[in-house]
């Protein structure tokens, strides 16, 4: 079959990654992917196009679409695919919501009663004083849509609360969702349902903050390993009975049209599994750990969750008893300014990881690439270990001419 695959980021790379080892995967064209995606034999990169032209472009070449970046949910291209009859993993735009509006997600888990933080949605600082004068617990602050890292305040104080409100509600508008900050470990649980059944694509430990330690500025995601060391079969269970079934169930009952992997982002604490938010989608870098670490045929599972028939059949036994660590390589100031020009070079030293690439081009003058974004690479290892993954990872890593970039030391590391 021909696949489509939608965005130019890491996760996009680790997904024609995986889907080029399906036997039955003849051509993946990547829209509009980046120039890593060269070592792939198979893969031809197309440019970006409106969801007219995208559609007709694909109407007789492509067998199934895969949506990698959630820009692509919310502009609308994932209806305007299937409407032309082109098997679509991803969910439809109403159903997307669960991630592109957090006062959607919020009212949506409190209707299926699904585990979350406590949580009130304000339209103007009134309302905000309101919410603080009856829960004084409410300290994160978030905008209801896409932020770009600029939207969701951790605070420690209510002074700083209100401040960060007004912000929000300056910068993103109305609605601002308050939350109360939980306490705990962070993991993610992904599943792939084509809205009635749902297999599991495995867990993940993922590492948000800038710096070692768990401090410093959120990110996007500076690492990621599979599965995630604080999951126990127990535990498992319980986010299974109280979250992931409800949600699907919830779905349904709805009636949201959702095909696709849903990254379920998890809080373990002391009172149970809670929800954070939802990615309608792979993360990224969860994406590039969970897919290396997959054995099966990737391509035949999409195509039949795209087609409503998936079956729960060797989802866990297609990953096997390996862990993965994927270390990302980012600008030198990122987050707070991605103005720095980076050197990556040297990649062909690497000897037992597989680098994914954010967006990017050859360099004309040097080695190396030139970005485009403050995420750069994704350096990742499998191993039938966490610690020797890690090993793994960071060696190839220290193989690499890096300049002007920033990574943390930690990922992997047990605490």
């Amino acid at each position: 079959m021909n696949i489509l695959v939608l965005g130019s980021g890491a996760r996009e790379h680790s997904f024609v990654h995986a889907l080029a080892k399906s036997p039955t995967v003849h051509k993946i064209f990547a829209c509009p992917g980046n120039v890593g995606m060269s070592d792939t034999t198979i893969c031809k990169r197309i440019p970006s196009r409106s969801n007219t032209e995208l559609v007709s472009y694909c109407k007789d070449k492509i067998d199934l679409a895969v949506v990698g970046s959630s820009k692509f949910v919310e502009e609308g291209t994932v209806d305007a695919l299937v409407l032309a009859g082109i098997p679509v993993i991803g969910p439809a735009e109403d159903a997307g919501r669960i991630e592109t509006s957090k006062a959607f997600a919020s009212r949506f888990m409190a209707r299926h009663n699904i585990p979350s933080p406590a949580t009130s949605i304000i339209v103007n600082l009134f309302e905000a004083e309101q919410a603080l004068f009856k829960n004084p617990d409410l300290r994160v602050v978030k905008c209801d849509g896409f932020s770009r890292g600029s939207g969701v305040s951790v605070c420690s104080s209510l002074e700083e609360t209100q401040s960060e409100i007004k912000k929000i509600l300056e910068g993103h508008g109305a609605p601002v969702i308050l939350q109360e900050k939980l306490e705990g470990i962070e993991c993610s649980y992904t599943l792939l349902t084509d809205g009635h059944q749902w297999i599991s694509f495995s867990s993940c430990r993922d590492y948000k903050r800038i710096l070692e330690n768990d401090q410093g500025a959120t990110t996007g995601g500076m690492g990621a390993v599979s599965p995630s060391p604080d999951l126990t079969p127990e535990l498992e269970k319980q986010i299974i009975d109280t979250i992931v079934q409800p949600v699907v169930d919830g779905m349904k009952e709805d009636n949201l049209l959702y095909k696709g992997f849903l990254s379920i982002q998890l809080m373990l604490t002391k009172d149970g599994p809670k929800v954070l938010e939802f990615n309608a989608r792979l993360g990224d870098p969860e994406t590039q750990s969970i897919l290396t670490r997959f054995r099966g045929d990737l391509a035949g599972i999409l195509k039949d969750c795209a087609m409503g028939c998936l079956t729960n059949v060797g989802s866990e036994v297609a990953f096997g008893k390996h862990s993965s660590v994927s270390v990302v390589i980012a600008r030198e100031n990122y987050p707070e300014d991605e103005s720095t020009e980076p050197v990556v070079a040297g990649t062909e030293n690497i000897q037992d990881s597989v680098i994914f690439y954010s967006s990017c081009r050859k360099a004309e003058n040097r080695d190396g690439y030139y970005f485009k974004s403050g995420r750069l690479i994704s350096v990742t290892a499998v191993a039938e270990t966490l610690e020797e993954a890690r090993k793994l990872c960071y060696d190839d890593i220290n193989r690499l001419e890096l300049k002007g970039v920033r990574y943390r030391k930690d990922i992997g590391l047990k605490k």
